[in-house]
């Protein structure tokens, strides 16, 4: 994320993270039901959708919700927008381990696009080097996203789910991943030019008070 954010935020720093991730304004209460909506409609209608394979931008607004708002809030995000989503429009059956790996994905990227990003600009002073710690912070968080999620968790769920065996799920589902990969990780990289202009909003109530 770029160094005016974490600029922007400096005077939160003595904050307790869990204050931060626990305390909520209207704000980012209204951002997280825009970000359910638009995942579930980016989830369920704008991608491909088999009953093993899910290729699309579905993990976009839990992206921005960990960029945003942090591990907590973007974890809840995506479990609402995962239980909603599964019982408005399903693509298969409802299956709650699922929705885990759905918390654990808002988890990783609350603590690697905000926190982590956080702690480098108070570390880095060259935005040289800021740049290139950032992307490689958006290429170890694509990879454990897509290996240890996408691969090997969500293909052990599916694999109880439908009663396959779990190495053939795997090899089921690698053609999804490899396509993933490389487009999680270009949004990663690029989409902190719109959440640095999203920050100020999301701010605002407490700066009032």
């Amino acid at each position: 994320m770029m160094n005016n954010t974490a600029t922007r935020e400096g005077n939160r720093m003595n904050v307790p993270i869990w204050k931060r991730e626990l305390s909520i304004n209207t704000q980012q209460l209204v951002t997280m039901a825009l970000l359910v909506a638009l995942d579930i409609v980016l989830s369920r209608f704008g991608s491909i959708n088999l009953w093993n394979t899910r290729i699309g931008f579905g993990f976009v607004p839990i992206v921005v919700a960990g960029m945003l708002l942090g591990p907590f809030k973007a974890a809840v995000t995506a479990a609402v927008a995962d239980i909603i989503g599964a019982l408005l429009v399903p693509t298969g059956a409802f299956f709650p381990p699922l929705t885990v790996t759905a918390v654990l994905r808002g988890i990783l990227y609350g603590i690697m696009l905000k926190y982590v990003p956080e702690y480098l600009s108070r570390v880095i002073d060259d935005p040289k080097k800021y740049q290139k710690a950032w992307i490689g912070v958006c290429a170890a968080t694509t990879l454990f996203d897509q290996l240890a999620f996408g691969m090997l968790l969500q293909s052990y769920w599916l694999s109880l789910l439908y009663g396959s065996p779990y190495t053939g799920m795997m090899a089921s589902r690698v053609l999804q991943i490899a396509i993933l990969i490389p487009v999680e990780f270009v949004v990663l990289v690029f989409l902190p030019r719109l959440t640095d202009k999203l920050q100020p909003f999301l701010q605002s109530n407490k700066k009032g008070r």
